[in-house]
């Protein structure tokens, strides 16, 4: 019986979820577009944001490409002054990756697409509902977190 409760939780989670990722994104994609900005270039900032820099065989594998396309989606980066190319201060033939400060900012604006939305819907709830809203989302922040490292863990360590 425990676990058939647990089950429609589990869903009732997910549907809300998709649901609020839906509710927030809807109206957002033209200000996501005017970014002017690919999946795999965006994946590559938050990556880099996530783990300051990082070799170009790290970013094929966290965005999924091939070695040759990856240096393409980062050679655009560069292009537009996102990201620089460093050598790697322990071995010189290696080339590091990282964000410069405009890439930083890019980032943060991309991070800040739809937080007027999310200011509306706290302008909704009142002190008690923000403050559990506030309490489950830091759960489930915290446990998207935690999977997060997990993956990376296991990206980097193959």
């Amino acid at each position: 019986m425990q676990d058939e409760v647990r089950q429609k939780l589990e869903n009732r989670f997910v549907r809300v979820a998709e649901q609020l990722n839906r509710q927030m994104h809807s109206g957002q994609l033209d200000e996501w577009e005017g970014m002017d900005m690919t999946i795999p270039q965006i994946r590559t900032l938050v990556l880099l944001e996530r783990v300051d820099s990082a070799r170009m065989t790290d970013i094929a594998i966290y965005i999924g490409r091939a070695l040759s396309a990856t240096t393409t989606v980062v050679d655009r980066l560069v292009e537009r002054g996102l990201v620089d190319r460093v050598s790697d201060p322990n071995d010189r033939r290696l080339v590091m990756c990282e964000l410069t400060d405009t890439g930083r900012q890019v980032l943060e604006r991309f991070w800040l697409i739809g937080r007027d939305r999310l200011q509306m819907v706290a302008d909704l709830l009142d002190d008690e509902q923000l403050g559990k809203a506030v309490e489950g989302l830091e759960l489930v922040s915290w446990a998207g977190g935690e999977i997060l490292r997990a993956l990376a863990a296991i990206q980097f360590s193959e």
